[in-house]
């Protein structure tokens, strides 16, 4: 049976034949004639020295056309380096035919062989690789997509960001004893440079092939980079390496200091202890998952697994972390802001001064308190909350802290959607008890509103006083809650609108004799517990609870009533100004001598109260006095 064609039409059979001869007339002709003329007239336009030593075209399969060139030599700018802008031995320039609907070539692929080449741009956007239109300022028109470099150097200047980087390609396999080769990766690229005055560098093995931008295409990548005592290790595949659109490849980044990139990036990281983070990176689009994430941050460690979405109308972040044993100092230390020009980063570097020979007694305490009222002060960032959603977990064995027990199990997950931040639940082990609550945060609101409540129990008193005291004063299980809301835009806001209940209870617990008879301010008593010994008697009932109002909390009840003495109080705490001023009056029991007829008058801030003594009648004439006020 006959095989029979396509009928085609005159006019497509005549574009097939346009075709078919501009193939053959591209393969035929000697592009060598045009050598000349294209030399003069980029001369012309560029007023620089211009060599080529061979010209040839050929088309691809795809109809792609390719520039041969050889022995290229372009002298640099007047106003650049005196190096010239390149020296090629080879080079092969593939346009794809996007550029016949771009309006600015697209190079689908380039070959350099045996090159040096020198890229600068000046802060003000000229650039020397413009020879057409030497002062254009304006945006980028050559758009690369893919590089296969061999035995080349390029050297990349940007002055706008003091941008300084070198990279060098070779064979990743040189042929000496020992060194074997790598299908995968024969290309080794060593790179070194400086950004904004801070050095980095760097040595990877790549494939022959480097993909720059829209191919969708992976190619192998292993190697690391160093800069500020940091090291970022990489090894893996990606899919174009200036605007990643697939990657897959371990990823891990460990130095000592978040903050040693705040000069690099020109940012303000927290200046937070060594750290060492590795995971799985897997993107596809614009979702990225970090499986298999292991870190370290001072001597706390967690493990878990964390998702970034772009792809959503706002970034979606997931994220479920587990710890072993982590400290608060670890935590607290990236909260450290350490950016340049920040007051407090002045203010430690104060602080370091102030702890070298020759330093002002008294100047440490100043910085720290100057540190702390300009992070009171710090803008809460509110409308932060609706720039994107998050949903985290966290569980964590072990937390321990400076001025508490050590606290575990801490679990908590978080939620925030449309600028509403939830906590709940929140789970935190106490000194053998137990805090449960929640915390909801409104950024859409302005100032930005938030409300806390917490309920504790079974939390041991003697426990908690191990670390405030050396020896137990007390011992007993206490049971309490805090509901407080709250507006502000900044920290000290935040605390001069609460209001809400506080309170706190023990029922059954011991108190040590010494420490009741002092607060009952039984002299006798006292002097026969230095000769006889101490020993523990009976909390019958101990209560604390406050009403705060817009920063204030005026007491409800202050109640401690032991075998043997009952103490009652009233006062005030001013959340803005950290003080409080609390009287307490003991009435005691049984009658005693030497004992005084006065009030304890705690006073001054919160942390390190001053304590005096006064007369009961002044005292309530004074009580009556604030209560008529």
């Amino acid at each position: 049976m006959p095989l029979r064609f396509p009928r085609l039409s005159r006019i497509k059979i005549l574009l097939l034949g346009l075709a078919v001869a501009l193939v053959c007339g591209v393969v035929l002709f000697d592009w060598n004639w045009l050598r000349h003329p294209l030399e003069s007239y980029l001369i012309h336009r560029s007023h620089r020295d211009i060599r080529i030593g061979n010209l040839e075209v050929d088309v691809g399969s795809w109809l792609e056309p390719t520039v041969h060139l050889r022995n290229v030599y372009v002298e640099n700018a007047p106003w650049a380096d005196k190096r010239p802008t390149a020296v090629i031995g080879e080079a092969s320039v593939t346009f794809s035919l996007k550029s016949v609907w771009e309006r600015r070539p697209v190079v689908s692929r380039l070959v350099l062989i045996d090159a040096d080449i020198d890229l600068e741009r000046r802060a003000d956007g000229l650039r020397n690789w413009r020879l057409r239109d030497p002062e254009d300022r304006g945006p980028g028109r050559l758009k690369v997509l893919r590089l296969e470099p061999h035995r080349t150097k390029i050297r990349f200047i940007r002055r706008d960001i003091d941008l300084v980087i070198v990279a060098i390609a070779s064979p990743s396999h040189t042929g000496a004893k020992g060194d074997t080769e790598d299908a995968d990766h024969p290309t080794r690229i060593n790179f070194d440079g400086r950004v904004f005055g801070t050095e980095f560098s760097g040595d990877v093995v790549t494939g022959a092939q480097l993909r720059f931008l829209e191919t969708g295409e992976s190619f192998p990548l292993r190697g690391h980079m160093s800069a500020v005592d940091s090291r970022l290790d990489f090894d893996g595949t990606v899919a174009d390496l200036l605007k990643p659109s697939a990657m897959n490849a371990k990823v891990r980044l460990a130095g000592p200091s978040l903050s040693r990139f705040n000069a690099f990036r020109r940012t303000s990281l927290p200046a937070s202890h060594r750290y060492e983070v590795a995971a799985q990176v897997r993107q596809r689009g614009r979702a990225t998952d970090f499986d298999n994430l292991k870190g370290k941050i001072g001597t706390s460690d967690f493990a878990g697994s964390l998702r970034v979405d772009l792809s959503k109308a706002r970034p979606m972040l997931t994220a479920s972390l587990r710890g072993g044993s982590m400290a608060w100092s670890d935590l607290s230390s990236l909260g450290d802001s350490a950016g340049p020009g920040t007051a407090a980063h002045n203010a430690k570097g104060s602080a370091g001064e102030a702890g070298t020979p020759g330093g002002k007694p008294g100047q440490n305490g100043a910085v720290r308190d100057a540190v702390q009222r300009d992070r009171a002060d710090d803008m809460v960032q509110g409308e932060r909350l609706a720039a994107f959603d998050a949903r985290v977990s966290v569980d964590v064995e072990k937390l321990s802290t400076t001025s508490l027990p050590e606290l575990g199990p801490v679990r908590g997950t978080a939620q925030l959607e449309d600028g509403i931040l939830v906590v709940k639940p929140i789970d935190v082990g106490l000194a053998g008890g137990h805090i449960t609550g929640s915390l909801t945060v409104d950024g859409r609101k302005s100032p930005l509103a938030a409300h806390a409540t917490m309920a504790f129990r079974e939390v041991r008193l003697e426990r908690l006083l191990t670390r405030l005291a050396r020896q137990p004063q007390g011992a007993g299980p206490l049971e309490g809650s805090v509901d407080m809301k709250t507006t502000g835009a900044t920290v000290t806001a935040l605390l001069a609108h609460s209001s809400g209940t506080m309170e706190a209870s023990m029922e059954g617990g011991v108190i040590s004799n010494m420490l009741d008879a002092k607060l009952g301010l039984n002299g006798g008593k006292i002097l026969r517990l230095l000769i006889a010994g101490d020993r523990a008697i009976g909390i019958r009932r101990a209560v604390v609870a406050f009403d705060f109002e817009k920063g204030i909390g005026r007491s409800r009840t202050i109640l401690l009533d032991t075998d043997q003495t009952r103490t009652e109080g009233e006062g005030v705490i001013d959340l803005t100004d950290q003080t409080l001023d609390v009287l307490l009056t003991p009435h005691r029991k049984k009658p005693g001598i030497f004992a005084l007829r006065s009030s304890i008058r705690i006073q001054g801030p919160i942390r390190q109260p001053a304590f005096s003594l006064e007369k009961k009648a002044k005292a309530k004439a004074e009580s009556a006095d604030a209560d008529t006020r």
